[in-house]
């Protein structure tokens, strides 16, 4: 509506959006690694005949089959991509994207889970979720300062750092806690002792000019 609001600190976690909120705070092209907001479908069938997904079904990621599957609600079996080279890879406007299933990626993704569960079958009505992932260039996330003093960014998380939400709170915190009181993180990556384990946290691994890291999956799975 027009208005502004000041802060002496800002954090930048706005999922999807966050390369258009660095856009808009400048500092998206002085960062070696950048976000993306990729399009994800997720889908659900019902588990086999007689198999109960819900008690006795695990979290998998099959690799090999480019998926990863895990029990849903109602003796569902749940399953997403693995991002695997053969599928293009859809990045999209956070404000404008289709939000329907396709129908080619429910063909592709539940023939894959039938590779492990022969009995599934491919349901004719399709079941599931489109949604968007905030990814960065090598799937791992951005937990940084920028070149904006003030300015912070706790983004490319989507897909598997929503476990890890309390300890990314507890290292940013620190970070920003540091940086504001003059600590040179840049020149002097900032090292946090988690709260309850005692296990030393190095934030320059996460930092926005790392190098794209050769050992990431390049997945959901980071």
């Amino acid at each position: 509506d027009g208005r502004s609001v000041e802060a002496p600190v800002l954090v930048n976690v706005a999922g999807p959006h966050s390369y258009v909120i660095n856009q808009m705070a400048g500092v998206y092209d002085s960062m070696n690694i950048k976000t993306k907001a990729l399009r994800h479908e997720v889908h659900h069938v019902p588990a086999p005949e007689g198999f109960d997904f819900m008690s006795r079904g695990v979290v998998a990621a099959d690799n090999d089959s480019g998926i990863y599957f895990r029990p849903e609600v109602g003796t569902h079996i749940l399953i997403g991509s693995g991002d695997p080279d053969c599928d293009p890879r859809e990045f999209v406007d956070p404000d404008d994207y289709d939000t329907s299933l396709s129908q080619s990626q429910w063909e592709a993704q539940v023939l894959r889970l039938n590779r492990r569960m022969p009995s599934l079958g491919v349901p004719h009505q399709k079941k599931g979720i489109v949604d968007l992932y905030d990814v960065s260039d090598d799937w791992l996330p951005i937990y940084d300062r920028t070149d904006l003093d003030g300015f912070y960014v706790a983004i490319g998380t989507s897909g598997n750092q929503y476990k890890n939400a309390g300890v990314a709170g507890h290292m940013m915190a620190e970070l920003i806690t540091a940086v504001e009181a003059g600590h040179d993180h840049d020149a002097d990556p900032l090292v946090v002792t988690g709260a309850y384990t005692g296990c030393d946290l190095h934030v320059g691994f996460f930092s926005r000019n790392r190098e794209i890291n050769p050992d990431s999956s390049m997945t959901v799975h980071g």
